[in-house]
């Protein structure tokens, strides 16, 4: 009771087995994710691509499929007696079906179903940003020769960053909250019932009528959730940038001082 459950949590191995899974889950999804949402949205904003609304709907679309709905539909879609495109990667597996729905690899099929859902939503989030940037940019950098890749890396993607910033803390957030994607699933293959943090908040206070100790692990998992955004936003943020660039040109500076110093010895000791 009290102050007790935050011992017995901090003790507790599942639990802290469950936030390093849903950690990883975080760093691999969310790269992926957001990479190619930029891509996307990089690739909808060049002069290339023609009839931009129709790809914009159709990326979208599934962010509008509720997660329950799709979970069980990507968990029809992994099971190898009902999908014979995943006969094809028994290439790489030794002549078996991949199955995403075994225990080793079910969490890679969540991050598929996720990257699924969540790409079009910050493909759009991007693209709505790319258009506010100011046209006199674009054409001060073709008056320079810039080509589209230089345009992109040069200023699209620094005039991106504060909403990258923004979409990735908004996502890191979201992968310590996975719940409805695991749930669905553990019907259909056995996903422990401490497979996530707010999965194992859910049993222990559904399953087992442990309410103190379920708020316990909730009030935990909100600090940690907390804790991670607050220094994924401090790493990022612009002061820490430039007192990293001012050590950096410190340090180049005294360099190069010594090596006028060394220089100077040098040139004395050959006079001498």
């Amino acid at each position: 009771m009290g102050l007790a459950n935050y011992l017995t949590a901090w003790q507790d191995k599942s639990f802290w087995i469950s936030v390093y899974r849903v950690a990883y889950y975080g760093v691999v999804q969310v790269t992926i994710m957001l990479v190619l949402a930029l891509i996307l949205a990089l690739f909808l904003d060049s002069p290339f691509v023609k009839s931009k609304g129709l790809f914009r709907v159709i990326y979208f679309l599934p962010y509008a499929v509720p997660g329950v709905i799709a979970a069980i539909m990507w968990g029809f879609l992994y099971s190898p007696d009902l999908n014979p495109i995943l006969q094809i990667f028994g290439v790489f597996t030794g002549g078996k079906p991949l199955n995403l729905l075994n225990s080793g690899t079910v969490l890679y099929g969540i991050m598929n179903m996720a990257t699924w859902a969540w790409t079009g939503y910050n493909m759009t989030i991007y693209f709505a940003s790319l258009t506010s940037i100011p046209l006199d940019l674009y054409d001060a950098a073709k008056i320079d020769g810039c080509n589209e890749f230089q345009t992109a890396w040069h200023i699209k993607l620094p005039l991106l960053r504060q909403v990258i910033i923004m979409t990735t803390v908004l996502s890191i957030i979201g992968s310590l909250q996975l719940f409805n994607e695991p749930f669905v699933l553990s019907s259909l293959t056995s996903i422990p019932a401490n497979f996530t943090p707010n999965m194992d908040i859910y049993n222990m206070a559904f399953a087992y009528g442990n309410f103190t100790y379920s708020a316990t692990l909730s009030i935990t998992l909100v600090l940690i959730t907390f804790i991670a955004s607050l220094l994924f936003m401090w790493a990022t943020s612009e002061r820490k940038k430039s007192k990293s660039k001012k050590i950096k040109n410190t340090v180049i500076n005294d360099k190069r001082l010594g090596t006028s110093t060394l220089s100077y010895h040098a040139k004395g000791e050959k006079s001498l």
